[in-house]
């Protein structure tokens, strides 16, 4: 924790944190657990009690923290097992979480799930891949398309050309994960390469 209170202070002032939380797709104490992180982080960031911190939560809106003089950006993700959540003082941000399943099992119309969200040039790269490599890509390439529309306040929506370029002007990164998951972190692309850098090299709690 102390690790990511110092990067969300540095020049870069960006920060990610991640908690093991039940292996389920409840999510209702997922989201507490992760939500109690949260406040630790920014309660020693603040030099506050954790239990100051007042968190947001509004249907389609960023989690936020209820604080006047204070502007940070906040997302959160979750998975079966894992949640994770980030943090900037300087530019909104988004970030997605994803386990590396077999899509054959547990999504046997992805190449159309693919078509319909990630779009045509997606679609195709990942028609193209090894049935063995398919899985991973998937998941990259579905936790960047997440991230960059959490990143812009925006819904699961279809894909679009229109979108498309909207999303595009979002940087992106992998973070560091287990090899069962993968994720992505975003921000605007006026924001620094090393805040980026930075973000992928905090992935692990």
């Amino acid at each position: 924790m102390l690790l990511a209170v110092g990067a969300l202070g540095s020049s870069a002032g960006l920060t990610v944190i991640g908690i093991a939380t039940p292996a389920t797709h409840q999510r209702r104490l997922a989201r507490q657990l992760i939500r109690n992180a949260l406040r630790t982080l920014l309660g020693q960031f603040l030099g506050q009690p954790a239990a100051s911190m007042a968190l947001v939560s509004q249907p389609g809106r960023a989690i936020s923290l209820d604080l006047s003089d204070m502007q940070l950006r906040m997302s959160i993700t979750h998975m079966p097992g894992f949640s994770m959540a980030a943090i900037s003082r300087r530019s909104a941000i988004g970030v997605d979480v994803m386990p590396v399943g077999g899509l054959a099992a547990d999504m046997p119309d992805w190449a159309q799930v693919a078509l319909d969200y990630l779009g045509p040039a997606e679609a195709a790269q990942l028609h193209f891949l090894s049935p063995a490599r398919r899985p991973a890509a998937f998941a990259e390439a579905w936790t960047r398309h997440e991230a960059c529309l959490k990143c812009y306040g925006l819904e699961l929506t279809e894909w679009t050309p229109a979108l498309a370029s909207q999303l595009a002007s979002c940087q992106v990164m992998g973070l560091s994960l287990p090899d069962h998951c993968r994720g992505t972190g975003a921000i605007a692309t006026a924001f620094a390469r090393e805040s980026m850098e930075s973000l992928a090299n905090q992935a692990q709690k």
